[in-house]
């Protein structure tokens, strides 16, 4: 349940159409259900969602038409914006190449001709379609999602059997790959832990199964796996999900009570290592008991969702054209909200406050019925706007919107 007069909402656009041939490419209708397309999201969440592998076979190879290619993948070494990272299973064999230059891309190509597997990681920060796909899913769930890019010859293969330390969906956007994946989960790991290099071997029953192209499949975090070519060259979409979990909200409930008394920050007495620690025991168990109060945890609760507003992406392109092609708006024009935008509503005694970003926008409450309509809808006109509002006041508004970045015109 939700503490009162806090309203978490997420935007996007929603296409009337889901099915895996409307017109809408597939990174933009960026949803759980299109991700999962024919799985219901209902039985995901109740059968496979941090339980076990699920492999969605489509028999659809332009299931996700033009989402990821060859040409964007030469592009992005072309513009040289980072590094990329080759690895090699059968000789353990892994490297980074940093730059642009003559050197560093004939270092790329040479392993490329040697089988290596070129990898990209967290694309979506810097292609436009990755990133689209990433905050709307984002939005919809709450959780931070990244991809990396893999781009394996015919019969390469990029790293031995290993366990991921969060989920994973596998989209298979070129060619095709054979995987093999435990059924039983090894672990459920920390945020941060990796497999050791002992044990990387597969053990007991496997999932076995190729993608082709316009499948996927989820797995797990803790879940061993390994993959590799057979006659086609294989590209695929690593989209790792990064959930909040309940120890980062525990912990937030510590750090909070901490913040709070001063007496928290204080040294444990002395003599501690000694005795059997009776009084310590209950002044621990004092310190549980009063962070467990409800009105104390719903406020941990409320900072720590506007801690997830503040670290999600947001979508600001179009604002220098924007500026400099500034048309004055009109009640008929057609308005968008920004895909994939993550925000938090309060309301208060004479105020609606919009938390997105970094920033905390405060509108007069009447204002309140208007400011939803604008971010809840796919798309609205300026004259629709709900709400006792002066035509004037209806551009207005609009026009903060739109410097806000949040929404832009249809």
């Amino acid at each position: 349940m939700q503490p009162a007069n806090t309203n978490i909402a997420m935007a996007a656009e929603q296409p009337e159409s889901t099915d895996s041939t409307a017109s809408v490419p597939f990174y933009q209708r960026g949803s759980l259900e299109s991700l999962l397309s024919p799985v219901s999201e209902e039985e995901f969440r109740a059968r496979y969602w941090e339980r076990k592998p699920l492999i969605v076979h489509r028999e659809n190879p332009n299931y996700y038409g033009d989402f990821f290619s060859l040409q964007d993948f030469d592009d992005y070494l072309n513009l040289g914006q980072g590094y990329v990272k080759t690895a090699e299973a059968t000789g353990k064999k892994h490297s980074r190449h940093e730059g642009t230059g003559p050197e560093a891309m004939e270092k790329v190509l040479s392993d490329m001709q040697s089988g290596h597997t070129l990898i990209l990681d967290n694309m979506q920060a810097y292609h436009p379609r990755l990133g689209r796909l990433c905050r709307m899913l984002g939005q919809e769930t709450g959780d931070y999602y990244q991809t990396n890019l893999y781009l394996t010859p015919a019969k390469g293969k990029g790293f031995t059997p290993h366990w991921d330390n969060h989920d994973v969906f596998i989209l298979q956007v070129m060619g095709s790959k054979h995987w093999k994946v435990e059924k039983t989960r090894r672990t459920l790991p920390l945020k941060f832990s990796g497999i050791e290099e002992e044990g990387r071997e597969l053990r007991g029953e496997v999932y076995e199964f190729t993608l082709q192209q316009g499948d996927t499949v989820y797995i797990p975090r803790g879940f061993v796996h390994a993959a590799e070519c057979g006659a086609e060259n294989s590209l695929h979409v690593t989209l790792g999900i990064h959930p909040h979990t309940w120890d980062e909200l525990l912990i937030a409930a510590l750090k909070a009570a901490a913040m709070a008394d001063e007496n928290l920050r204080l040294c444990l007495p002395a003599g501690y290592m000694q005795g059997d620690g009776a009084g310590i025991v209950r002044r621990a168990g004092e310190i549980f008991r009063n962070i467990a109060d409800p009105d104390f945890l719903a406020g941990v609760l409320n900072q720590y969702r506007d801690e997830i507003v503040q670290r999600s992406a947001l979508d600001i392109s179009g604002q220098v054209e924007s500026f400099f092609n500034n048309r004055a708006l009109t009640l008929d024009d057609r308005m968008k909200v920004r895909p994939g935008m993550v925000y938090i509503l309060r309301d208060g005694p004479d105020t609606v406050t919009l938390k997105v970003g970094t920033r905390s926008i405060t509108f007069p409450d009447f204002f309140a019925d208007a400011l939803r309509h604008a971010l809840q809808q796919a798309f609205f006109r300026i004259r629709d706007l709900p709400g006792d509002l002066e035509d004037e006041e209806k551009l207005v508004f609009v026009e903060r919107l739109v410097q806000e970045a949040l929404i832009t015109r249809a």
